[in-house]
C-alpha cells in the first residue's frame, strides 16, 4: 500500500505496526520515529495540502481528531480512501490502532501491539486501585495559558489522567477542551500541574494567582514532550505510566506527611 499520514498519532502507530515501508508521506509535524524525516511532507497537521494528496493518489490517508473531520470528508468525496479516528479514551485509542492495522492488512500485528499495550494498562490499573479515591491528587492539564484551556470528558488526555490515578478538574458535561478561568482553577487548588510547552513553566511559577496553589508550593509542575501528551498513539501508554508513577510518589509522600503530623499531635 501507499499510505500518507497527516497525523503524528497515526504515523507512530504505523511504525509500531511495522509498516513504515508503506508510508510514502507525512505531515510536517510527524517527527517520530526519526525515519519519517526522509519522507515527503504534505503540509502541517493544522493545514494539510489536500490537493497534493489527491494528485499523488495514495491507497490510504490517515487523519485524526475533530480538526480533520472536514479534511477526511472532502478527501473521501474525491475518491481518496481515508482512515479517521478521534478517540476519547485510552481504550478507544488502542481500539483505533487495531482498526488501523486491519486497514493496513496487518491484523495480527495489530492484535499483538494492542494486547501488549492493554497488558501495560492493566498493570497501571492494579497499582492505582490500591490508592483510595480520597488520597488521589488533583491534576490540572494546561493546554493553553491565555485563555486558560484544559481537558474535559471526551479528551483522551482526560482519561489518561484518570487511568493514572489522578482527579480531573472538570466533571461530566464539560467539553473535551474547555476554556476556564484562572480563578476557578486556583480555587480548585491542583496538587499537580503539567503541560507540554516549556515556556508555560515560568508563567505558572511566577503568576501571583497561582503562587499559593499546592502544585506551585510543592514544586509538582511537570513539562512533558508533546509527543507523549498530545498523541493517541502507542506512546500514550508511556505517558499514562509516567503520570501514574508521579501519582504513586505523590501519594506516598502525602501519606508520610500525614503520618508524621499524627505522630506529633
Amino acid at each position: 500500500m501507499r499510505v500518507i499520514s497527516i497525523a503524528p498519532t497515526h504515523t507512530e502507530s504505523i511504525a509500531a505496526l511495522g509498516a513504515l515501508e508503506e508510508l510514502v508521506g507525512v505531515s510536517e509535524d510527524c517527527d517520530f520515529p526519526g525515519e519519517v524525516a526522509r519522507l515527503k511532507t504534505y503540509g502541517s497537521w493544522a493545514s494539510p495540502d489536500v490537493r497534493a494528496i489527491c494528485r499523488d493518489a495514495p491507497d490510504l490517508v490517515c487523519t485524526f481528531g475533530r480538526h480533520h473531520e472536514e479534511v477526511a470528508a472532502w478527501l473521501q468525496t474525491q475518491g481518496v480512501p481515508v482512515f479517521h479516528s478521534d478517540p476519547g479514551t485510552v481504550s478507544e485509542a488502542l481500539q483505533a490502532m487495531a482498526l488501523l492495522a486491519g486497514r493496513l492488512g496487518r491484523p495480527k500485528e495489530g492484535e499483538r501491539l494492542v494486547s501488549h499495550l492493554h497488558a501495560r494498562m492493566e498493570i497501571i490499573d492494579r497499582k492505582i486501585r490500591r490508592i483510595p479515591t480520597a488520597m488521589r491528587p488533583k491534576i490540572f492539564r494546561v493546554m493553553q495559558w491565555d485563555p486558560l484551556i484544559t481537558v474535559g470528558p471526551g479528551a483522551f488526555q482526560y482519561d489518561a489522567i484518570q487511568r493514572a490515578g489522578g482527579l480531573n478538574f472538570l466533571g461530566e458535561g464539560a467539553s473535551p477542551y474547555a476554556r476556564v478561568s484562572h480563578e476557578q482553577a486556583v480555587i480548585w487548588d491542583p496538587d499537580i500541574v503539567f503541560f507540554c510547552e516549556p515556556s508555560l513553566e515560568t508563567l505558572v511559577r511566577r503568576d501571583p494567582r497561582w503562587r499559593n496553589t499546592s502544585a506551585v508550593r510543592t514544586g509538582h509542575i511537570f513539562v512533558f514532550p508533546c509527543g507523549l501528551t498530545c498523541r493517541a498513539g502507542p506512546r500514550l501508554v508511556d505517558m499514562t505510566e509516567h503520570l501514574s508513577r508521579i501519582v504513586v510518589e505523590w501519594t506516598a509522600r502525602t501519606q508520610r506527611w500525614t503520618d508524621a503530623a499524627k505522630a506529633s499531635a
